[in-house]
């Protein structure tokens, strides 16, 4: 009995023993880590069932502690790879969102934007139309613009008319061409006008209509840009008369085809300060003045001396152009040339103003001084301040 009982006690004892030191082993999992080969008892013959039990809870605990902090080490693992991946992937946003800013400023560089004037009126088929002309001109470096005006005036008068007066018709017509070559550098501007205008004059009894307006212009400019803004510049000039203009009441002739006929050829620079602004000085420039029926149009009326019929002058010139336009009804075009031989000189200035009623329908008002120094009309003593203007309303178009 006593010798049973000795053998249970130690049996407790032992279960006591191992209990501790599980739970101690259990307690040291921070600091010690504990893998299933490590502990091998049950190769042990003197282990008893409970024994065993005990050293299975433990190993499995430990496999457990184990396989946890395999997870761990293999989510930083996976926690660094990711952000090598986010690191790449960020680079290569970097790269793409260059690339495609290098991609628009190109396309900016290369396509012209598409400039939409302001306008009383809004017009959608002029917005659709400024649009399909912009996408056309990226093809190509050439730029094309027809204007085509046919405008009157007109007055009716009754004989009786309590007032007095007589009746009077006027007409003018303007047909106008650009053919233009822009590139970055280079820029080759070609311009073609010609004006035709009559009017009836009743105090006139030799002639039904005189001749008001009679202008062929040929004009072509070349600039090669130095420095942003500015040019050197080689341009060219042709001015001549198509019609005959009579003296009123007089047979005698005022100006006949190409009597006078202007040539002017000048090289200089060029200044752009602003868009649609041009200042062109050109140190030196010749010019031509010739006459080609001397017998019925007075050379003197020129600026030429009695007996010749051309004359030649070297000097300088100056071209002022400007055109505004506040609104899309409204453009306002001035035109100032200056020249000099340096013993006589010559001003000219044309501001044209034409209002925009509808897309075929327009306004002008036209005021053109003019000075020449070596031009003294006959019973006069000097030169003097030449002046015209006109105003009328009529059809008008511009092709694109």
């Amino acid at each position: 009995m006593s010798n049973q009982f000795k053998i249970s006690k130690y049996r407790y004892i032992l279960i006591s023993i191992l209990l501790c030191a599980a739970t101690s082993l259990a307690a040291q999992t921070d600091s010690v880590r504990l893998y299933p080969d490590t502990f091998k008892l049950q190769d042990m013959q003197t282990t008893s069932d409970v024994d065993l039990l005990l050293l299975d809870l433990v190993a499995a605990q430990s496999a457990e502690l184990h396989a946890n902090d395999t997870i761990d080490t293999l989510t930083y693992a996976d926690i660094q790879r990711m952000d090598s991946i986010a690191r790449e992937i960020s680079y290569l946003d970097s790269l793409r969102a260059a690339n495609e800013a290098q991609v628009m400023e190109q396309i900016a560089a290369e396509i012209p934007a598409v400039e939409i004037e302001k306008s009383w009126i809004k017009d959608a088929e002029e917005d659709r139309r400024d649009v399909l002309r912009a996408i056309r001109e990226m093809k190509t470096p050439w730029r094309k613009e027809a204007t085509l005006m046919l405008q009157v005036t007109q007055n009716y008068v009754t004989s009786n008319w309590y007032q007095g007066g007589s009746s009077s018709f006027a007409g003018l017509g303007i047909a106008k061409g650009q053919i233009n070559y822009i590139t970055e550098r280079f820029t080759w501007e070609n311009t073609g006008e010609w004006r035709i205008g009559g009017s009836t004059v009743s105090a006139d009894s030799l002639h039904k209509v005189n001749t008001t307006d009679d202008l062929l212009r040929l004009y072509s400019k070349a600039n090669y840009r130095i420095v942003p803004k500015l040019y050197t510049s080689l341009s060219a000039e042709l001015e001549t008369r198509l019609l005959p203009t009579y003296k009123s009441n007089s047979m005698d002739l005022k100006s006949a085809p190409f009597s006078p006929l202007r040539f002017n050829v000048g090289f200089g620079l060029d200044y752009k300060p602003v868009k649609n602004l041009s200042i062109s000085f050109s140190p030196l420039s010749y010019k031509v003045i010739h006459i080609m029926d001397t017998a019925r149009v007075s050379v003197t009326d020129y600026g030429l001396e009695l007996g010749t019929q051309t004359q030649h002058n070297i000097g300088s010139s100056l071209r002022v152009e400007y055109l505004w336009k506040p609104v899309r009804e409204v453009a306002i075009e001035s035109k100032f040339y200056m020249y000099t031989n340096y013993r006589h000189v010559e001003l000219d200035l044309e501001v044209n103003c034409d209002f925009i009623i509808n897309r075929f329908m327009s306004a002008r008002l036209m005021l053109h001084p003019r000075y020449d120094s070596s031009v003294i009309m006959t019973g006069d003593t000097h030169a003097k301040i030449q002046f015209r203007e006109l105003l009328s309303i009529g059809f008008a178009h511009k092709f694109r």
